[in-house]
């Protein structure tokens, strides 16, 4: 008897400890005859009865499964899955099962209602605009669809954004929230010529009729069981609460709930006129006349479970640095440190945070890396060091020894560069202001005062002068200019000295010319941006004395003349003249002494001079990806050197300058400069990642830049602290970057600024359809079984002499493949 008493006890203890209160639960809908609620959470569908209890579980996939609906009877939910890549419809019994794949265009598919016979299922997406008014296709702007659950057939419904649909009682009609903008949807308080309103839409004269007109947010329409009173979400009061509407009067509206401080989300509404929502994470329930219940809702199952992933690269580095010997190269890879050999695949991980890790260097020796890191909520600066003598590289070591390098004083440094004798290093100090810090004497000094640097992520071109004496870097005359300029500045501090003074965005600057020159981008001569984005540039030059400027511009027949001239004379004088190697720098004049180095101005990647001037290695974009270019400066020719299609792509030397290292992030090569060939650089680099560490540092991340870099210092009236801590509480919630960027939306919505939010674009793979230019009649077609076009896009695959495809054909087979077969290359 006593054992059975504590096997029963365990049984109990065990099922109290994997039970767990759910929070951040998303898309709930509660059923027709008012008894269960479904919504997701955690990325999979869950049901549970609407008085509160233990929900079941109906979904258990890796996708994610999200916007759950019931049909009429009630025996089926229809939801969106990413199954196959991109958000699909699937249909399921209410009860759980298989579900069955409605629609597979890889557009977004997101169901919003069943039509009133439980034949259809209703959803939007961005498929086809109506032949008639195709002129501004965005896959942003959504149309109306309906997809019958039997044959799978399409139909358009409406051309224009139609959401949240609900179909009145009689079927004659429905109601939706539009959409007139890109705006994020979670963004509150807002009110512009964008906020959402409510339209009932007559199915048979097909007119829209506006019933909402606040010049904020109204959305989520559903109607009441008798057809008469239109419930939605408003902020008309503040926050999102529930409203209700008379069709009879709809200027008449009545505020229904009273939540304040957060949202309310996901209106939805039974027959027996019970209202369902989500409130702060949690559902509730409203019946007529009442107050609102919260529901209590436990989930049982493996939903703690360790959500670690092991990861491989052989590409993607964000960023990379070569040590001096050419020997190494330090990767950033998932925001970690990597090294690998130039020779051998062979990578070595340094870091194990989950912070990020970013802006890598090899120290003098190339037995140590400095690199930024947001370590404890903090950015600073940490060294790695090889500890054992015999170890000759970091791919191979295996004691590694890691240590911050400034205590933390609350300030942020970051972009180290340590001086040519490896002596000094400098930073940038709460993202604008250039220090030094001397490894001996353990002082710092202030190089530039920040007033004329800025940045938001702490990266701001610089780069130390070969002598060790001089900075050149990119800087803003002014605040508010559009454009920055290239100056220099002594390392001991002091003013700086604009060497461009050109009124266009001027950046990148590379000392070139053992220090004689600089290397910079222009803007000054190609086409302009008219945003943010999109100036066409060019390769200059500027001379820092009068002598390296003349040299520079010998013929090549006077160089050569010269360089013998050279060899045969007496060095002494020189080498008594550059004993210290200083750089003679002479400000005066040196807007004359700037040259434009490529043909034509081009969208501009990296560019590097090789050692002794005669040639440009520079990469360029004219069609799809960067390729590289050379030009000869003394033959005055340019040629296409390696067709690459790359993206990014930094260029750096080793020390002898005899190889060129391509670091980019798709692939990494390494360019012999004498015989100019490529030479693949493999490496393969393993980690563990735990996301729900990586979650937790993006939010602490994104709650302290916008506290730190908010253009208003009182954060447009909110307690960002406050809202920080609260919003907190859900990422244990979370488990998927759908969720996590609503969840930042959400919180990133409390500062109502615009183009402000979390976005999540996940590379999936899966279905891709094929565009074939055409666009179809989506209506009805009654027995035929074909696609009827409306038009043949003007210079598309079809649009030619040979093509049998025209408008108002109606389409059976192309080349012998059916119309369902066509469902595969541009499914509808």
């Amino acid at each position: 008897m006593k054992r059975n008493t504590l096997v029963c006890i365990l049984l109990f203890a065990t099922t109290m400890v994997s039970a767990q209160t759910p929070l951040w639960m998303r898309d709930p809908d509660i059923s027709p005859d008012g008894d269960q609620i479904v919504f997701t959470y955690k990325g999979d569908l869950y049901q549970v009865s609407s008085s509160g209890g233990t929900a079941q579980r109906l979904t258990v996939h890796p996708a994610y499964d999200c916007n759950p609906i019931w049909s009429p009877t009630g025996e089926k939910i229809a939801f969106a899955s990413d199954r196959n890549g991109n958000f699909d419809i699937y249909v399921m019994d209410a009860r759980g099962g298989e579900p069955i794949r409605l629609t597979t265009h890889s557009a977004s598919e997101i169901p919003v209602s069943f039509s009133p016979d439980g034949e259809k299922v209703l959803f939007t997406a961005h498929i086809q605009d109506p032949a008639a008014s195709a002129l501004f296709p965005t896959n942003a702007m959504t149309e109306l669809y309906a997809v019958n659950i039997e044959t799978k057939q399409l139909e358009q419904i409406l051309g224009t954004p139609a959401e949240a649909v609900s179909f009145s009682p009689d079927g004659k009609s429905f109601l939706y929230q539009d959409q007139k903008g890109f705006e994020n949807e979670w963004r509150k308080h807002h009110t512009s010529s964008i906020t959402r309103d409510i339209f009932k839409y007559d199915l048979k004269t097909g007119s829209h009729t506006r019933l909402t007109s606040y010049a904020g947010e109204d959305r989520n329409p559903v109607f009441s069981p008798d057809g008469s009173t239109v419930y939605f979400l408003s902020e008309q009061a503040g926050s999102f609460n529930v409203f209700s509407l008379s069709l009879e009067a709809p200027q008449n509206i009545r505020q229904i709930t009273s939540f304040k401080n957060h949202p309310v989300r996901f209106l939805s509404i039974a027959n027996n006129g019970m209202l369902c929502f989500q409130y702060d994470g949690e559902l509730y329930t409203l019946a007529n006349g009442r107050t609102p219940k919260k529901i209590n809702i436990s989930l049982t199952g493996d939903n703690n479970r360790d959500d670690s992933v092991f990861l491989r690269f052989s590409s993607g580095a964000s960023s990379a640095a070569v040590s001096s010997d050419g020997k190494q190269i330090a990767l950033i890879l998932r925001g970690e440190v990597f090294v690998t050999s130039s020779d051998y695949r062979t990578t070595k991980q340094i870091t194990h945070t989950a912070e990020g890790d970013r802006e890598v260097i090899f120290g003098p020796d190339n037995r140590s890396l400095i690199y930024t890191s947001e370590r404890d909520n903090h950015t600073d600066l940490y060294e790695a060091r090889i500890i054992r003598e015999e170890e000759p590289n970091f791919a191979n070591a295996t004691i590694i020894e890691e240590k911050a390098l400034f205590p933390k004083d609350g300030k942020e440094r970051s972009c180290p560069q340590l001086s040519p004798d490896g002596k000094e290093l400098a930073f940038f100090e709460d993202r604008k202001r250039l220090m030094v810090y001397n490894f001996d004497t353990g002082e710092t000094r202030m190089i530039t005062d920040g007033s004329l640097q800025y940045s938001t992520d702490g990266y701001i071109d610089y780069e130390w002068s070969p002598d060790g004496k001089w900075f050149v870097l990119s800087f803003i005359g002014n605040r508010h200019d559009p454009y920055s300029d290239i100056g220099i500045v002594s390392s001991e501090g002091g003013d700086i000295h604009n060497i461009t003074q050109s009124g266009y965005t001027d950046s990148s600057p590379r000392w070139v010319l053992d220090g004689n020159a600089v290397l910079f981008s222009s803007e000054r001569y190609g086409m302009r941006n008219h945003a943010s984005w999109g100036s066409l540039r060019d390769v200059m030059l500027v001379f820092m004395n009068q002598d390296a400027y003349d040299q520079f511009r010998l013929s090549k027949e006077d160089y050569e003349l010269q360089k013998e001239m050279e060899k045969s004379a007496n060095q002494k004088d020189s080498t008594a003249k550059s004993e210290d190697n200083a750089i003679d720098i002479s400000f005066e004049g040196m807007e004359d002494r700037i040259i434009r180095l490529t043909p034509n101005s081009s969208n501009l990647g990296e560019a590097i001079l090789s050692k002794d001037g005669e040639k440009l290695y520079y990469m360029s974009s004219f069609e799809s990806g960067y390729d590289m270019w050379v030009s000869d400066l003394r033959k005055h020719s340019t040629r296409l050197l390696h067709k690459l299609n790359s993206g990014w792509a930094s260029f750096a030397m080793d020390k002898e300058k005899k190889k060129l290292f391509l670091l980019g992030g798709r692939n990494m090569q390494i360019m012999d400069l004498a015989s100019e060939k490529l030479t693949p650089i493999e490496y393969l680099a393993e980690m563990t990642l735990d996301p729900s560490k990586e979650r937790a540092y993006m939010y602490e991340r994104v709650c302290r830049q916008e506290s730190e870099r908010f253009y208003r210092t009182d954060m447009h009236g909110v307690d960002w602290a406050s809202l920080c801590d609260h919003y907190r509480k859900f990422l244990p919630h979370i488990n998927n970057n759908y969720d996590f960027s609503e969840m930042l939306s959400e919180l990133l919505g409390e500062l109502n600024v615009s183009h402000t939010g979390g976005r999540y674009s996940p590379s999936l793979g899966g279905d891709s359809t094929s565009d074939l230019g055409l666009l179809y009649s989506m209506e009805p077609n009654g027995e035929q079984s074909g696609l009827v076009i409306e038009e043949v896009v003007e210079k598309g695959p079809f649009d030619n002499a040979r093509s049998r495809v025209k408008r108002g054909v109606v389409l059976e087979k192309i080349d012998g493949i059916s119309v369902d077969g066509l469902h595969t290359l541009f499914p509808l």
